[in-house]
Order: C-alpha cells, then sequence, then structure tokens
C-alpha cells in the first residue's frame, strides 16, 4: 500500500512544490532514513539490486532514501538534484507471479541514481523498465507480488507514472494539487510504452479511442483497489481544498489523514494506515515511514519522521547538505538504523497496549514540530547543522521520555482479546529478521 501527494508551487504559500509520501509496508519491517553517497563506477560493471543485476552507470547521484532494510531500493527518496520519487503498489492484468525482476523500489533508486530532473527519471524509469521487468515477492514477512507506480517531482513539475508489467504509462503535471494511490488511474497519457495499445488488443482488453490506459490494464479483481480508491479520495480532498495555499504542515496533515472513526482498530483504507487483523490482500500492513520535501531549487528542505504510525511520529526538518546522523543514517550503519527505527516502534506498540495518554503524547509532539518548522524558515545555511543536531536530540529525548512513561504505566488493552493476540505475535518478532541489502 502507499499515498504520495503533492502540491505544486501554483498552490503553495511559499511559492515552492511540496512534496509527500505515506510507505505502507509490514509492521515489523524497519524502514529508516540512508544517505547513499554520489560515486563514479568502472565502465562496465554491474550492481546488484534486490534480485537481479542491472548494468552500472558511469555515474550516480547522492540520495536521501526510506530504504526497507532488506530491500537494495527504496519507498521514497531524493537525490542532490532535488528529484523527488515516491512508488506505490497497483494491479494491473499484467501482473507477474512467476518471475524475479526489478521490484518497483529497486526502480525507484535506478531513476534517482540516475535523472537529475523529473522528466528525465520518467524516461530511466521506461528503458529499465522495458529492459529489465519488474518482479518478485515483494512482501517482508509473506508473500505479496503487485505491479508499480510512481509520483515523481522536481523544483519544476511533476509526473505520475504507472506500470503493468514492462508497459508503462506517464502523465505531466505541472499545476495544482495531485495524490495518487493503490490503483492504475492514468487515463489518458502523455508519454507511454510504444507497443502499450497493441498489446491490449491482441489480448482483448477494454481499448477506446482516444486510448485509456488504466481501463485497459486495471485487475478490477484486487481487493486492493478499494482500500487505494478510498485513501486517494482522502488525500485528494485534503490536498484540494478550496483556497487553501498550502504549507509544509498541510501536506504532513494530509500524510497523517484518517478517514475511519477507529484508526488504530479499522485503519487499513487511511493514509496513515495501522495495521490490524482483516482480510488477506492487504496483509498486516501500516505507515512504516513517511518523507517529504519542499522543493525549492538548488535548496530544498526534507521532512520525516524516521518511524511508523504517521499520525504519532515527530516530522524533523533537515536538508540534503545538514542532517543529523541520529536521523539520517550512513550507508555502512544500517544496522545501527534498524535498531534506530526497531526502538521508536516501541511507541506504536506502547499506544497499542494503552500505555501512553495519545492526547498529552500528541499535544507535546505538535508543540515541538511548530517550533522546529518555524525556526527552519528564518536559520540561516551557517547554523543548520547545530539545528537539525538540536532538534534530532530532541525527538530522541521525547521517544525515549514516553517509552519509559510506558514502562511504568499499566496496560488497558486496545481492541479485542483477538486483536491483542494478533498483535503479540507480531511483538514476539519485531527485530528478529536482521536482512540488510546493500
Amino acid at each position: 500500500m502507499c499515498d504520495s501527494m503533492i502540491a505544486n508551487r501554483d498552490r503553495t504559500r511559499c511559492g515552492y512544490s511540496i512534496f509527500g509520501k505515506a510507505s505502507d509496508r509490514a509492521v515489523n519491517e524497519p524502514q529508516p532514513f540512508i544517505f547513499v553517497p554520489a560515486a563514479d563506477h568502472v565502465p562496465g560493471t554491474k550492481v546488484k539490486t534486490t534480485r537481479i543485476e542491472v548494468e552500472q552507470v558511469p555515474h550516480t547521484y547522492a540520495m536521501i532514501l526510506s530504504k526497507p532494510s532488506w530491500i537494495w531500493g527504496a519507498e521514497i527518496g531524493i537525490n542532490e538534484k532535488g528529484v523527488i520519487i515516491g512508488n506505490e503498489s497497483v494491479f494491473s492484468r499484467e501482473m507477474r507471479t512467476d518471475t524475479e525482476a526489478l521490484l518497483g523500489m529497486d526502480i525507484l533508486r535506478l531513476c534517482l541514481e540516475r535523472a537529475d530532473t523529473a522528466e528525465k527519471a520518467v524516461h530511466v524509469l521506461g528503458e529499465v523498465l522495458e529492459r529489465y521487468g519488474q518482479g518478485g515477492n515483494c512482501s517482508f514477512d509473506g508473500v505479496f507480488y503487485y505491479d508499480n507506480a510512481f509520483l515523481i517531482a522536481d523544483a519544476k513539475e511533476a509526473w505520475h507514472v504507472e506500470t503493468a508489467d514492462s508497459f508503462w504509462a506517464a502523465k505531466r503535471i505541472p499545476q495544482g494539487s495531485y495524490s495518487i494511490s493503490n490503483y492504475l488511474s492514468i487515463n489518458y497519457p502523455d508519454l507511454m510504452h510504444k507497443d502499450a495499445v497493441r498489446n491490449a488488443i491482441e489480448k482483448g482488453y477494454p481499448v477506446d479511442d482516444p486510448f485509456d490506459w488504466a481501463k485497459a490494464y486495471v485487475d478490477w479483481t484486487s481487493v486492493v483497489n478499494t482500500s487505494g480508491m478510498l485513501r486517494r479520495a482522502c488525500s485528494f480532498q485534503q490536498m484540494n481544498r478550496p483556497g487553501n495555499k498550502f504549507e509544509v504542515a498541510d501536506v504532513i496533515t494530509a500524510l497523517r489523514s484518517h478517514n475511519t472513526n477507529d484508526e488504530w482498530q479499522n485503519g487499513g483504507s487511511c493514509v496513515c494506515m495501522h495495521a490490524f487483523p482483516h482480510f488477506e490482500g492487504d496483509l498486516d500492513c501500516q505507515t512504516t515511514n513517511s518523507m517529504g520535501a519542499v522543493l525549492k531549487p538548488g535548496d530544498f528542505m526534507i521532512f520525516g519522521p524516521g518511524m511508523s504510525t504517521t499520525c504519532v511520529a515527530p516530522f524533523q526538518p533537515f536538508w540534503f547538505d545538514a542532517y543529523s546522523d541520529r536521523q539520517v543514517f550512513a550507508y555502512d550503519k544500517q544496522e545501527q538504523a534498524m535498531n534506530c527505527w526497531i526502538h521508536r516502534e516501541g511507541i506504536n506498540r506502547a499506544i497499542l497496549q494503552g500505555r501512553i495518554d495519545l492526547k498529552e503524547y500528541k499535544a507535546e509532539m505538535h508543540e515541538m514540530e511548530k517550533r522546529w518548522f518555524a525556526q527552519a524558515e528564518t536559520v540561516a545555511k551557517s547554523d543548520r547543522q547545530a539545528f537539525v543536531d538540536a532538534n534530532a536530540a530532541e525527538a530522541d529525548a521525547f521517544i525515549d521520555k514516553w517509552l519509559a512513561i510506558a514502562e511504568k504505566t499499566a496496560p488497558r488493552l486496545m481492541g479485542t482479546a483477538a486483536f491483542q493476540a494478533w498483535w503479540r505475535v507480531k511483538n514476539d518478532a519485531l527485530g528478529k529478521d536482521r536482512r540488510i541489502a546493500y
């Protein structure tokens, strides 16, 4: 699952586009922020992605990734040129379960490594998808196959790209607010795989004139389409409130949005997704990290929590050249990053056990965030490193304080006995899968 959104520069108070993504993955799957440095590569070498090797390029750009621990690629990422991408699972008539190829997260990383604009990232995506294909089990602790959609942006424009096996379609979104979720929704693309129409005709898919990509390729037998449509309606409403000039706080609000009266026990169709045992198909997903960015040319500010369950995760502002090593971890420090994510996940589990006063916790979190983002608007470039280090230390102290309170508080268990039994199984398994992809 997942949701990505953008308020383009014509919709924001600051005059720069603001991007956001909530990443929904398995509840026990660590997804910290990782820095990947730029690098030069010997011609003819290959790089090992999660499943397969691909041809390397002479130079790869530096990136900050929101990276599932065991996957080479990423759910969300931004590169040194200010290109940012989020991916979503989608379910097409072409989806394959019999091949090992690129995961959608691998495609995302390859695009960030190789593209200095959003439009170039679209072309890189099409090239690697057509050459190597996509496929393979994408689940941390289960079996889950899907195709992928992507929201790609830079300071100038945004693109929505959807895939169906090795076929793809892309729509340019230069203005307004926009969001995507877990179903095919591009009707009339601006760019497309050269054989997408022919393939649809040959396979007897519905083909209109003009060609409607989503109508031809969507697989309506997938139950995930329903939750994806509900979440996109929620995010689209948040991002298109009449007359609103968007700020970072508005995008964070959209990332935290719920469309249910009980997000903790019935949050499977919320942008801020909360896991619970309901039906096979959604597996056991929750929002395991989020990232956003203000795409000011040459000086973009990034924001994110580095932990799960967005509505209780403090968003911290940082920059590509100014971030704390408590917040964004070096590539060779991924085990430390994993341990940090697991430690912070204790907040989510303590809330589920009724050991944290949510009203008091959120009030303190929101006060911190409001102060951080107000200061971020005026802090001098020369003072940014000290600023983000202080914020990261404060965020860690905040998390540790509430975990200590939870330790001393008697549980008031949320939900039914079956709900708590399901979570006990997840709690017992948390941190035991130590796979890391480099």
